[in-house]
């Protein structure tokens, strides 16, 4: 009797857009649902989790083109901007290791494996602790320490899109209607988050170290 085979199809497209708005810090203490006038319509926290960041680059190529890799508590990520600016970021993140070596080779002409770090160099290296709440069932409000002593915030939008591949113009839209979902969230929550410019941690990290990096 022939054996019958059974096609197993082949991976859907998938495609995670994450955008994001950095803070300064929080305006409170501690962040509670009535902490402020209007109140989060709901607010949860999520455990406090410690990461250990990894950062890579080949004379700042990556970063250059917008582009940031990195080992997270051992698990390889990638964040390419398609968007905004230092402060209001949008980006396409990779988690797939063969998406990151194409992402690596496309920017640096570099074909490596990730036993060999994709051909890159470790340029920082640090651990973070954090704090985050989830407010309104979606919206991610993060509080960053590192162990270098720098603060600093970001509320979060993350969509997933599975089953089909999104064109570049159409990634574009969704996360510029996520950014304008965060501003008016933002503004309307302004109570909860301090005034003033943020820093990102690669930046303070670069400059606790005395190192130049095109990194932000």
């Amino acid at each position: 009797m022939a054996a019958i085979r059974q096609k197993i199809p082949k991976a859907l497209a998938f495609c995670k857009l994450e955008v994001e708005r950095k803070f300064r810090s929080l305006a409170v203490p501690q962040l509670t649902q009535h902490g402020g006038t209007p109140p989060f319509k709901t607010l949860h926290a999520l455990p406090l989790q410690t990461i250990r960041d990894t950062y890579y680059d080949k004379t700042n190529l990556l970063s250059s083109a917008g582009a940031w890799i990195r080992r997270r508590n051992g698990t390889w990520e990638a964040k390419i901007r398609k968007g905004g600016d230092f402060t209001n970021s949008q980006f396409e993140e990779l988690n797939e290791v063969d998406d990151i070596a194409a992402c690596v080779e496309r920017i640096t002409g570099v074909t490596a494996h990730e036993r060999e770090d994709f051909g890159l160099v470790n340029m920082a290296d640090f651990v973070t602790t954090r704090e985050t709440w989830i407010a309104d069932e979606e919206f991610h409000i993060v509080r960053d320490n590192m162990d270098f002593g720098h603060e600093v915030g970001e509320v979060e939008l993350q969509r997933t899109v599975e089953g089909r591949v999104l064109s570049e113009g159409e990634k574009r839209d969704e996360m510029r209607r996520m950014d304008e979902r965060i501003g008016e969230f933002m503004r309307r929550y302004e109570w909860a988050f301090a005034e003033g410019k943020p820093v990102g941690k690669l930046t303070a990290y670069f400059a606790k170290m005395g190192k130049s990096s095109l990194a932000g």
